[in-house]
């Protein structure tokens, strides 16, 4: 029986051994000294995991993704905090940068932090750019721009076939499994998580497949896994909350009563007389002439009406745009130009994958119709879905996540991409949460308010309770006057 035993625990041994060495040659680590602002020595590794591109493809190319490791100042710390980026962006790039190090001080006086690049974020053959002419009617009618879109969407995929890119490899189930992967390498067994916007959708993904290994979970600006699209009601309803508070500010109710009342009159203009606007081809830096309509407007509001730092200019850009001065309105198309050229494969491929339930998807479009902003809440995806090759998830991103991992949740009072009842409904399936409401924060302002960065986070990564801390990001919105020379956002400046 003892050397059956023994025959048996030697088998485990070099089975183990086995799953190791795999680990070990699919992992690349280098140590590497990282330097704050002050010149604080932060202890570390630099790595590289290599991964399958499609777990579900055996002939999927292999890609590598890139981490960093700090090693924590606490004399005890607790679990690793792995980092989990916003959609499209990679993060390892704020270990190498002393000012932005500095930043992550607080939380490396509790615990290792741990910056995992997406996958395919820094991998230039993911985004396909259009080389034809620039669609007339791209930001007139979302009509045009879903024809463009699904066209764009159509060469991308050709594209990625032939240079044997197998684009449906980028999900957030692929994600979840990447940080798996990582933590198994380097030996983890219990970590915490930390996401913002499309990293907290990655973060919930986690926690349905791997919860067993998390320790504790803070979200900034949630999306669930069933919340990919969203409904067009919460932007209808985030700019009457703009609206209220453009009327109690003396320096726009004499011009602009009722910024709703001017929104419909300049969507209305601008369906019959269209913009006209001066803007450079991302491309080849020639200056182009592109109409704007409602849906022009439509797209920028969305994608800018939740920051604090556009907010206040959103009344001055609809009376300009009344009185036909499109300065400003151009500054904000040029921002978003490159809407019309890029697919950035990766990015649509992982919004698409997620998806939305039948359920859903039916509400969204009702409330698109009834919307002065049609379906600008959701769009390219919008536009893609209906081109777009169909993924196979075993996760199934219609089930809200529940779970009793302790939740630290944050959102920004003035977001309207993740807004606080989105966040509530995400929270009622957690047993164990806490939901801090940043005052004054837009989507990307709630992260990097002090009192949740420096003190609300790193307190609640260290057992403590932290439900009576109260988050204000600066004052109020304060509004720039509808006319006159002014300075205050590079529009006008």
């Amino acid at each position: 029986m003892k050397t059956i035993r023994i025959i048996f625990c030697a088998f485990l041994l070099a089975i183990t051994g086995l799953v190791c060495q795999a680990q070990k040659n699919d992992l690349e680590i280098k140590k590497k000294n990282f330097r704050t602002l002050d010149k604080t020595i932060i202890e570390g590794q630099v790595g590289y995991l290599t991964v399958s591109e499609n777990r579900l493809n055996a002939n999927a190319r292999k890609i590598k993704i890139k981490f960093i490791r700090l090693k924590s100042l606490a004399a005890q710390p607790e679990a690793p905090v792995i980092y989990l980026e916003g959609g499209g962006s990679p993060c390892t790039w704020q270990a190498e940068s002393p000012k932005d190090l500095t930043d992550w001080l607080p939380m490396l006086q509790v615990s290792d932090l741990i910056f995992i690049d997406q996958r395919g974020t820094t991998d230039e053959k993911l985004t396909y750019v259009w080389r034809g002419e620039y669609p007339e009617g791209f930001f007139v009618s979302e009509q045009a721009a879903n024809l463009h879109y699904q066209n764009l969407c159509n060469e991308a995929l050709r594209y990625y076939a032939k240079d044997d890119i197998d684009i449906l490899g980028y999900h957030v189930e692929a994600h979840a499994r990447d940080v798996h992967g990582l933590t198994q390498a380097l030996g983890i067994d219990r970590f915490s998580i930390f996401g913002f916007s499309y990293g907290t959708h990655i973060g919930m993904a986690v926690l349905k497949l791997y919860e067993e290994h998390v320790e504790n979970a803070v979200f900034v600006g949630s999306d669930g896994l069933d919340q990919s699209f969203n409904y067009p009601s919460y932007l209808d309803e985030h700019f009457l909350s703009i609206a209220h508070r453009a009327k109690q500010d003396s320096s726009v109710d004499k011009l602009v009563p009722d910024l709703s009342k001017l929104l419909q009159m300049v969507m209305d203009q601008l369906t019959v007389d269209p913009a006209i606007v001066n803007l450079k081809n991302p491309l080849n830096k020639k200056t182009m002439k592109v109409k704007v309509g409602p849906f022009g407007l439509a797209l920028i509001l969305r994608l800018d009406i939740d920051d604090k730092n556009d907010i206040p200019v959103v009344p001055r850009l609809l009376y300009s745009i009344q009185q036909r001065d499109y300065s400003i309105l151009e500054w904000f198309v040029q921002k978003r130009i490159a809407l019309a050229f890029a697919c950035p494969g990766s990015g649509i491929n992982q919004g698409l994958a997620s998806g939305a339930s039948a359920k859903r998807w039916t509400q969204i479009e009702k409330e698109a119709s009834e919307s002065i902003f049609g379906n600008a809440m959701n769009f390219p995806f919008s536009a893609a879905r209906k081109v777009w090759p169909t993924n196979n998830l075993s996760l199934d991103t219609t089930v809200p996540v529940s779970s009793g991992v302790r939740t630290l949740f944050v959102s920004g009072d003035l977001d309207c991409r993740t807004p606080v009842q989105q966040t509530n409904e995400i929270a009622s399936q957690f047993a164990n949460h806490t939901h801090l409401i940043v005052e004054n924060a837009g989507h990307d302002q709630a992260m990097w308010d002090a009192d949740v960065f420096d003190k609300a986070i790193p307190q609640f990564l260290k057992g403590e309770d932290v439900g009576h801390i109260k988050a204000s990001y600066g004052d109020a919105v304060k509004f720039l006057p509808i006319t006159g020379a002014v300075e205050g956002h590079p529009s006008v400046e």
